[in-house]
């Protein structure tokens, strides 16, 4: 049989919940039953009056018409005897019988002329033809008593007499034949009707049978439904009670989190207030505040990300990399972490001899950080962590595939096949491991397990569902093993796209070489002395912030603190006043939403050649920077914007700008 699809069963599920259905099914069983009752009545009416047809005619006719069959044959017989005795006393006998038998045969003909439909007239010949056999009865009884020869009686009663009883017989045989046809007729009808009223009643018994199946399927849904429904109530209750919890605890962990970096930002400076003339002791203060302040900013961009996962707004670019130039470069970020705990940290590549691949780099370097990172975060002074990677081969490669559905087919782009490589990175330590029941829940949102005191570190509780979330977006998988005291072993495993011939690798090592960073001049001194910037921020502290890093590079700044003041500078001043144009989204009065709108349209008007403009703000979803191009800005710098930033925003932007 042919499964129903389940889009069917919806809608046809749909259909029966609708609230006109009820008033529909209840409808058409009343009207079933109604036209039920009314072809009952019609077929009992018609049974009863072919029933009081037979009462009235076909019955009667025929005992009346057999009646004087009978009564014609006894008065033929009776006439018969005067053919061979004419005594006195056989004429006054035949004259007696016939008079009584005259009495019944008027009373059959008078009821058959009455009731006879079939054929009236023959009804009326019957009656007309036995009144003229009363006269020829009478003849013959006067020639029975006359002195007429028997051969003369005789010649009269085959002459006269018989000939009469003859075509009264016959016309009585007409209306018995007429009497039998309507029997039959009378038959067929009720036998008709009564084949009628069963298949009609059949009919309507199934249509009744099938509404009632019907209402009893929407009532059993829906009472189905009330249960679901209850159910999916209690559940969701529960989900909400430990999404809330959840929240809870992420809430007392993040302001624990964010306040021990506050805390130290806030004392180190205090500290180094007070130590001002102690310029090692000030200078051992800012290197720890700028460490603080780094790991608060993680501690924000891991909620930041969360966000932007269960809200569907990552975006994966794939382009070409080095898995191996990632794996060396994530060793040499980590090392120095690793060597401030005495930790022996190993960095390994196995079999893997091509490691151009087609992926979002971006995102392998973010979940393999996190993996790292906690890999030194959990493991004890003196410990070990190995970071590795392989490639799948052969068997093992087509049966991780097919155990965790990964499609090995190879696909084209730009007319190069292009094969699927599955890569193995493995990060590895001897720390303090985890629990199994801690395990099961490792990568949900929030969840951090209890350690010992000496272990306490800060974080979310985000960083490994981050991990799980954004290895299944790339269509990989994540798997921990690990026993507490023993260590922990993370497994990932993600697809890259990678070519199958000289020609293609040669074009993919083209564009790496075009896509890295290397091709931006970064290992020139950041200096720009004829670069003149304005910028718009309405925060103080903030805004002499920019300035100075700004003023670091040579360029020169000039300050506006809101999308007015930028409009009012940019109006009717020369083309080249300004290079770059660093705009704060939101500012009070005009924010730089309207303001770059504002300016975009006035050069485009004059046709003048309009300075790049760079959005800055704190909001780093995708949406923020959506606006800011619709707006007409040019690039899109998210805060804390360090110095580094700014040079590849005045490489890519300013160095444009001259090349027009």
């Amino acid at each position: 049989m042919k499964k129903v699809s389940s889009r069917k069963r919806d809608r046809f599920g749909r259909v029966l919940d609708s609230d006109p259905v009820y008033l529909i099914a209840a409808l058409v069983l009343m009207a079933l039953l109604v036209s039920f009752y009314a072809v009952l009545l019609v077929n009992m009416n018609a049974i009863d009056t072919k029933t009081e047809d037979l009462k009235e005619h076909p019955y009667a006719v025929t005992v009346a018409a057999g009646r004087s069959e009978t009564l014609l044959m006894q008065v033929r017989t009776l006439d018969d005897r005067l053919a061979f005795a004419r005594t006195p006393e056989t004429i006054a006998s035949v004259k007696s019988e016939f008079a009584s038998i005259d009495q019944d045969l008027q009373q059959a003909i008078e009821v058959i002329e009455r009731r006879h439909r079939g054929n009236p007239d023959k009804a009326l010949a019957l009656s007309s033809s036995y009144k003229e056999f009363l006269t020829q009865q009478e003849q013959l009884i006067a020639v029975s008593l006359s002195d007429a020869s028997d051969e003369a009686v005789a010649e009269f009663l085959a002459t006269a007499v018989d000939p009469r009883i003859d075509e009264m017989l016959e016309l009585n045989n007409d209306i018995i034949d007429a009497a039998s046809q309507s029997f039959d007729r009378l038959y067929t009808t009720v036998n008709d009707t009564r084949q009628d009223a069963i298949f009609t009643a059949t009919v309507l018994m199934a249509a009744v049978m099938v509404s009632l199946v019907l209402f009893f399927m929407v009532i059993r849904r829906k009472n189905r439904q009330q249960e679901e429904l209850q159910e999916s109530l209690r559940r969701a209750v529960q989900s909400a009670q430990e999404a809330s919890e959840a929240k809870s605890r992420f809430l007392s962990n993040v302001s624990h989190d964010i306040r021990t970096p506050l805390t130290a930002i806030m004392g180190l400076t205090d500290i180094a207030i007070e130590h001002a003339d102690e310029r090692d002791r000030v200078m051992e203060s800012l290197e720890k505040v700028q460490l603080s302040s780094h790991h608060l900013l993680n501690l924000v961009n891991d909620v930041l990300d969360m966000s932007k996962i269960e809200s569907g707004q990552i975006d994966l670019v794939s382009k070409p990399f080095d898995v191996r130039g990632v794996v060396e470069t994530l060793g040499s970020i980590v090392r120095p972490q690793a060597d401030s705990k005495h930790l022996t940290f190993s960095v390994t590549h196995v079999d893997v001899e091509d490691g151009l691949v087609l992926g979002d780099e971006m995102h392998v370097c973010q979940v393999l950080i996190n993996l790292l990172g906690n890999a030194v975060k959990y493991t004890e002074p003196n410990g070990l962590v190995n970071f590795g990677v392989e490639e799948m081969e052969g068997d093992e490669r087509e049966g991780f595939a097919a155990e965790h559905g990964i499609s090995l087919l190879p696909s084209d782009r730009d007319g190069f096949e292009m094969r699927v490589r599955l890569i193995r990175f493995i990060v590895e330590d001897d720390g303090i491991g985890m629990s199994k029941e801690f395990m099961s829940r490792v990568f949900d949102p929030f969840e951090r397990e209890d350690v010992p005191t000496r272990f306490s570190v800060e974080g979310t509780g985000l960083g490994m569902s981050i991990v799980k979330n954004l290895a299944d977006l790339m269509g990989g998988t994540v798997q921990v093993q690990s026993e507490r005291g023993r260590g922990s072993r993370f497994t990932l495993v993600l697809p890259f796209e990678s070519c199958a011939g000289q020609a293609c690798e040669l074009r993919l090592e083209q564009s790496l070489e075009a896509e890295s960073p290397a091709a931006v001049a970064t290992e020139e001194p950041c200096t720009w002395p004829n670069v003149h910037v304005l910028l718009a921020e309405d925060n103080e502290i903030i805004g002499e912030i920019a300035e100075e890093i700004i003023m670091s590079t040579g360029a020169t700044v000039e300050r506006a603190w809101n999308g007015l003041e930028v409009v009012n500078l940019l109006e009717g001043a020369p083309e080249d006043r300004f290079d770059l144009i660093f705009m704060d989204i939101q500012m009070p009065g005009m924010d730089g939403l309207e303001a770059a709108q504002i300016v975009v349209e006035r050069y485009r008007a004059a046709g003048h050649v309009r300075p790049p403009i760079i959005a800055t703000t704190a909001n780093a979803y995708e949406e923020d920077r959506q606006r800011a191009f619709d707006a007409g800005m040019d690039g899109f710098a998210v805060k804390p914007i360090g110095k580094g930033e700014v040079c590849h925003l005045f490489t890519t932007f300013v160095d444009e700008k001259s090349d027009e």
